[in-house]
């Protein structure tokens, strides 16, 4: 399955996504939506997962664009895994009493850490409540991809992703190897991430491979 981010838009698109799609990441940071626009989004046919990386906002005040989002009906709320442990012991039981499952994610925007640092990661990830763990990491080597691809062999629920264009095979191969979904952007000139491919050429890629 394909996750359509979508970001760095305006409620309308959002809307049209929010109806056509199976799948969707609301990425409420790159987002200006009121808590009523959230639920309206997150009230339609596909599935959603709300994520509110750092940055723009207080922790309290994304903390609560993503309880809104969970209160709405999301089906996934994606959580940083350095967030804190007041911030993930907080939102981690709200989102499960609200039937939301969790994703717990690691971002390293420069590099790829060693394998032992990455198996250790996804350890941690899960016993912090994660339902899926997410690794994205910067791919500079083609051995990058290889670590990060290597991490499927640790068990089920794991999305395992590269930035960067080297890092683009990894995104491809995510559900061969193992992965719910993988991510695609809105079109090229709008992506959520480095190494982000726009879905329509995913949906080529996989056609040519024979995945559904």
């Amino acid at each position: 399955m394909i996750c359509v981010n979508v970001g760095k838009t305006d409620f309308e698109t959002a809307l049209d996504k929010a109806g056509s799609e199976k799948l969707i990441e609301l990425r409420l940071d790159l987002l200006s939506l009121s808590d009523e626009q959230i639920a309206i989004l997150c009230s339609q046919n596909c599935q959603v997962i709300a994520s509110h990386p750092p940055g723009n906002i207080s922790d309290g005040e994304r903390m609560n664009k993503l309880r809104a989002a969970i209160l709405a009906g999301a089906e996934l709320v994606d959580i940083e895994w350095d967030a804190g442990e007041e911030f993930l012991n907080e939102l981690v039981p709200f989102a499960r009493g609200n039937d939301c499952r969790v994703i717990i994610s690691f971002f390293d925007k420069n590099n790829t850490p060693v394998k032992r640092e990455l198996e250790h990661i996804v350890k941690d990830c899960s016993m912090s409540g994660a339902d899926i763990v997410k690794i994205v990491c910067k791919v500079n080597t083609y051995e990058d991809n290889a670590r990060l691809l290597s991490l499927y062999s640790l068990g089920k629920n794991i999305i395992s992703l590269g930035l960067g264009n080297m890092g683009r095979i990894t995104r491809i191969a995510a559900p061969f190897a193992g992965a719910e979904f993988t991510y695609a952007s809105l079109g090229s000139d709008i992506e959520t991430a480095g190494g982000h491919m726009d879905e329509s050429s995913v949906e080529r890629v996989f056609k040519l491979l024979g995945k559904d």
